[in-house]
């Protein structure tokens, strides 16, 4: 049975391993030294930041980064492939969106790869749709946003 939880500091080196394992599934390179160094402080790097867990192990990601008092980006949306299909994206997207919304933010953005077939499917099917590039993301080529 897998549970969403807040992020605690004490999740922080789970939160490590788990993205050395999530993120060459989907061909991506966990770089805490470098472009994933936010993850260095969950804590204060986030304004929010939920895990998935199955036991004791972490089996997804979501997270919301303050961007201005409108606006908040979509991050660290990640799932292990062996959980994809139940439900799981959903339900970690839907998490973020309904803090979004109770906090009074009117814009949600995120960008990712043209490759990330199903994500940008659920992030579709959750009202999202193209928009213009808002960062210098070398890595991405999606830019969408939601109006909440």
């Amino acid at each position: 049975m897998c549970s969403i939880v807040e992020f605690e500091p004490e999740y922080q080196e789970k939160v490590w391993k788990f993205l050395e394992k999530c993120l060459p599934e989907s061909g991506r390179t966990f770089e805490l030294s470098g472009r994933h160094r936010e993850y260095l402080d969950i804590g204060n790097n986030f304004e929010k930041f939920w895990c998935v867990f199955d036991g004791e192990a972490i089996t997804g990601t979501v997270a919301l980064k303050r961007m201005n008092d409108i606006e908040i980006e979509l991050k660290s949306l990640y799932l292990l492939e062996k959980f994809h299909g139940r439900g799981l994206g959903r339900q970690l997207l839907e998490t973020a969106l309904k803090y979004a919304a109770e906090k009074e933010y009117k814009t949600i953005l995120l960008d990712t790869k043209s490759s990330s077939e199903k994500a940008i499917r659920l992030y579709r099917k959750a009202g999202f749709v193209m928009t213009e590039r808002y960062n210098n993301n070398k890595n991405a080529d999606v830019f969408m946003k939601l109006l909440i």
